[in-house]
């Protein structure tokens, strides 16, 4: 399966925690969450399936993740929903 990675910022915790279990359905994986700055805040690695610019605002926490090419434009749907912002 052919994976792209995306990064997006959010301005609180709860947001981008929220988008991590929502991108969790859509088969991501390799999460990765730190605060702004380079302080991590959760790193969170996932092999395989779970459960199995200039326009960029000042995140507070940045959210790495690889996504299915196919589900690529449903994940940007997902993170801008729900307040974040692609990077």
């Amino acid at each position: 399966m052919e994976m792209q990675s995306l990064q997006a910022g959010f301005a609180n915790q709860d947001q981008a925690e929220s988008v991590i279990r929502k991108l969790s359905a859509l088969r991501g994986d390799c999460f990765r969450l730190e605060r702004a700055g380079g302080v991590k805040n959760a790193n969170f690695e996932f092999a395989g399936e779970l459960g199995a610019s200039s326009k960029v605002m000042a995140a507070e926490f940045t959210l790495a993740v690889n996504i299915p090419a196919a589900a690529v434009e449903q994940a940007r749907t997902v993170i801008i929903g729900a307040g974040g912002q692609m990077m």
